[in-house]
């Protein structure tokens, strides 16, 4: 277990410290004997939901994956890059560890609500909180809060996490089709994101909405192809090969002219089709 894991958590039954030996099954409280398992030495306070279907391990990256994906990376590494080394950080929903690469110089705390390998927390904190209050500089949550049905008591949780001063990363899909089924439940504007930071007392330092007709373009073939050419006959399912290759051609070269898209604030754009938002908020000083 990372040490400044362990300096930063307690019982989340009575608020006390843990007693942790590295060779312990698990670790306990001080005051109360709870115990919370460890697997390969990571502490799990909660099971998984049933029913989940766990991700699949990916090659991520500045440069892989999704136009998306990549706007990701660029914002996530813009607003890393201004941060102390002596920073904490806690990436919540980490996953696979598709965003790890960009906190190799920080104090970084991976937390899930499954426990995949790459994970140093399993928690499901809607359900339960074993950090210290104000103890987090920075906390992340790329592409996970629409798969969080009880938002408010996340972020409700998240803040009291905070420091003062400290900061929320966000990156939400908005027109992007529905992924890690059935936990896959909501979708935010711009609108709502800024007053989801104003009803918990949070700055919004920035919000940008990325921006890619390409994107969508391509979604649409996609569909067509998967979910509807199966289902014509042998001369139609020809004929909507032909289009839907051409259209697909077309697409390319159109991206080579235009490039892929762009992250803006939207208020700057007329485009009201975002593929996603990027936001970063910051808790108030006291």
């Amino acid at each position: 277990m990372k040490p400044y894991l362990f300096e930063n958590i307690h019982c989340p039954y009575c608020n006390q410290k843990f007693d942790y030996q590295p060779d312990n099954y698990a670790i306990v409280c001080v005051n109360c004997s709870q115990e919370i398992p460890l697997d390969d030495g990571v502490p799990v306070f909660t099971s998984h939901p049933e029913g989940m279907i766990p991700s699949e391990k990916l090659v991520r990256g500045p440069d892989v994956g999704t136009p998306w994906r990549k706007a990701n990376w660029k914002y996530l590494e813009d607003q890393v890059s201004s941060l102390d080394q002596d920073a904490l950080i806690l990436d919540v929903g980490a996953g696979r560890g598709d965003f790890s690469l960009a906190f190799t110089h920080h104090k970084y705390i991976a937390l899930d609500i499954f426990p995949y390998p790459e994970i140093d927390i399993v928690c499901d904190l809607t359900q339960i909180n074993p950090f210290d209050m104000e103890s987090i500089d920075v906390i992340v949550l790329m592409n996970v809060l629409e798969h969080v049905y009880e938002t408010d008591e996340l972020i409700s949780t998240l803040v009291k996490m905070l420091k003062s001063n400290g900061i929320l990363i966000i990156a939400i899909p908005f027109l992007v089709k529905l992924h890690q089924e059935p936990i896959d439940y909501v979708r935010y504007t711009h609108y709502a994101l800024t007053r989801l930071a104003n009803n918990y007392g949070l700055d919004v330092v920035s919000l940008q909405g990325y921006y890619d007709p390409i994107f969508f373009l391509e979604e649409g073939i996609g569909n067509i192809r998967n979910a509807i050419l199966p289902s014509l006959n042998r001369t139609k399912r020809y004929l909507a090969k032909v289009i839907t290759g051409g259209i697909q051609l077309s697409t390319s070269l159109l991206q080579k002219i235009i490039g892929e898209g762009n992250s803006l604030s939207p208020s700057k754009v007329r485009s009201k089709a975002p593929t996603g938002y990027q936001a970063v908020f910051r808790k108030a000083v006291k």
